[in-house]
């Protein structure tokens, strides 16, 4: 079984993918963080006892969990016996989806000024105070 942040990223990144595709200007990490969530859905029988529990079970251990963004496939046996790489490469695709995610639709932050300041490109379109234009 593959730790919960391996399939946490998986849906993450996927979905922060997808929305990189899909034109919509808001709520893109929202939808990758709710995509993270999705992913981890399946393991959501830890959380329940009884008739639930098992109901949820069933479909953590059929490929219908697959739905969940390949959430069967990860916890097979292959991926169990690479635990480590798995988490070391799900949490670098994490690290590139952000840098890519930053260098696309991220901003360039505004000059930090000191409290009371005035910003320098509205002293250059004012003129000096005690100067009269109309003395020309």
């Amino acid at each position: 079984m593959a730790p919960a942040i391996v399939h946490f990223t998986a849906g993450f990144v996927i979905v922060l993918a997808v929305l990189w595709i899909v034109p919509i200007t808001r709520y893109r990490l929202t939808g990758a963080f709710l995509g993270g969530i999705w992913g981890v859905g399946p393991d959501a029988h830890h959380l329940f006892d009884g008739a639930r529990g098992e109901q949820l079970r069933a479909v953590h251990d059929s490929s219908i969990a697959d739905v969940f963004f390949f959430h069967y496939t990860l916890d097979r046996p292959f991926f169990r016996e690479l635990g480590i790489e798995l988490t070391f490469l799900s949490l670098a695709a994490l690290g590139v989806a952000f840098v890519l995610y930053d260098w696309r639709f991220g901003r360039r932050a505004p000059a930090v000024t000191l409290f009371g300041a005035e910003n320098k490109t509205q002293n250059e379109s004012r003129p000096p105070k005690g100067s009269n234009q109309n003395d020309h």
